[in-house]
């Protein structure tokens, strides 16, 4: 149990506890939100297509204002950030649930409500990462990383469970009308956060200019090599390896005939998964050479949708997402702690905000997997997401040595 120390020391900061639970609130709230809109979306149309526009259309304002919300997080502090962002994605999910209610819901009010959450998330995401940094010790950050995986990944489990069970027993408003009042409670416990004083702080006419920062923080993504390919590496997985996603309301419906309490199911079994695979990283860490766990968790993923896709069997479809959840922990951890010690105190929100872009060019994967599966079939757009997962990160890893001592 050589890593337990380092887990409970994380934990017995009483900061650290605060963000998590707060993240953990979030995270709840944005499973259950993206699980409850690609259900009322498929009601609302009966096209994959749609599925993937709406969560894809998410990635728009992400690339759009990821990189400036890391240059406001390094002017001007983190949590004030994260509590202006919050809000608004609370604000999203609350005229959803009115719409809904009010039977005035269309097909193109969900692509607004989706870029107004794209936005918040823009804003959010690199300061709470960058805050993380901020708090725990950089010998600790695989493990505090894992915790963090822990709180996020039970939102994962339970948030498509309780999504289908709310669907199915009051209707989509109300799991809007609960991811707001999660969000306000989260929002509360942010208060409970204090910034730790940063060396980098400028006042007065020493601070530098808003875009002269972020030159800087794009000049040390280009001359940082494990940076760089570590940024488009992670898009394009993002971009092409996810198809799943966009087709699991369809196999739930279609394929598997399960209904909406069984499309729940999927995504808590998914979620799972990714909770006892969160566990034992935050217990245990990952290997040191974080670039070829990424490539070997990787492999499983794409072996993971392929049988997923041919599959008529619904205790082998939740086997194969139980293991694709169980092993995306290792990978998504090993991503962020790269991201997270590439970083310098000075740039840190700069350099987090390139790992949001990254990550969050995932919706536009829902999207590209939506079209493929719309155009050629649900199982041919597993196989070409599996081929352009794992293939892409080998022939990264071939190019640069750099990521291949990250």
């Amino acid at each position: 149990m050589r890593f337990r120390p380092k887990a409970a020391n994380v934990l017995s900061d009483a900061q650290f506890r605060a963000l998590v639970v707060s993240q953990a609130i979030f995270d709840l709230g944005i499973f259950m939100r993206g699980t409850a809109s690609s259900w009322v979306v498929f009601e609302l149309t009966q096209s994959q297509l749609w599925i993937g526009l709406v969560a894809g259309v998410r990635a728009i304002p992400i690339l759009a204002f990821a990189l400036m919300g890391g240059v406001i997080s390094d002017r001007f502090g983190r949590r004030n950030l994260m509590m202006g962002a919050g809000a608004l994605i609370a604000a999203a999910s609350a005229v959803t649930a009115i719409l809904i209610s009010t039977e005035l819901l269309v097909a193109w009010h969900m692509i607004v409500v989706s870029i107004i959450g794209g936005i918040g998330g823009a804003l959010y995401g690199p300061a709470f990462y960058a805050l993380i940094a901020d708090i725990v010790r950089s010998d600790r950050l695989t493990n505090a990383n894992g915790i963090l995986a822990v709180a996020q990944t039970t939102g994962e489990m339970l948030g498509p469970v309780i999504v289908g069970f709310v669907i199915a027993a009051s209707g989509a408003h109300t799991v809007y009308w609960l991811v707001v009042a999660g969000n306000v409670f989260g929002l509360m416990l942010l208060l409970r956060v204090k910034e730790p004083a940063r060396s980098d702080v400028f006042t007065g006419e020493s601070k530098p200019s808003f875009t002269s920062q972020l030159a800087e923080g794009l000049r040390y993504a280009r001359d940082t090599p494990p940076l760089l390919w570590l940024t488009f590496l992670v898009i394009a997985q993002n971009l092409f390896g996810v198809a799943i996603f966009a087709l699991m309301p369809v196999y739930a419906e279609d394929v598997l005939a399960i209904g909406p309490t069984g499309f729940g199911l999927m995504g808590g079994v998914f979620g799972a998964g990714m909770l006892i695979g969160a566990i034992f990283v935050s217990l245990y860490g990952i290997h040191h050479r974080h670039a070829y766990v990424m490539l070997v968790m990787g492999s499983f993923w794409d072996v993971g949708m392929v049988v997923f896709g041919f599959s008529r069997s619904v205790p082998l479809s939740l086997s194969a997402l139980f293991v694709m959840g169980l092993i995306s922990m290792p990978w998504v951890t090993s991503v962020l702690t790269m991201f997270q010690q590439v970083a310098t105190e000075k740039l840190r929100g700069r350099v987090m905000s390139l790992y949001v872009l990254a990550m969050n060019t995932f919706p536009l994967g829902w999207l590209f997997g939506g079209a493929v599966a719309e155009w050629l079939g649900n199982e041919q757009a597993l196989v070409i997401s599996a081929l352009l997962g794992t293939p892409v990160a080998a022939i990264a890893l071939i190019l640069s040595k750099e990521l291949r001592r990250a």
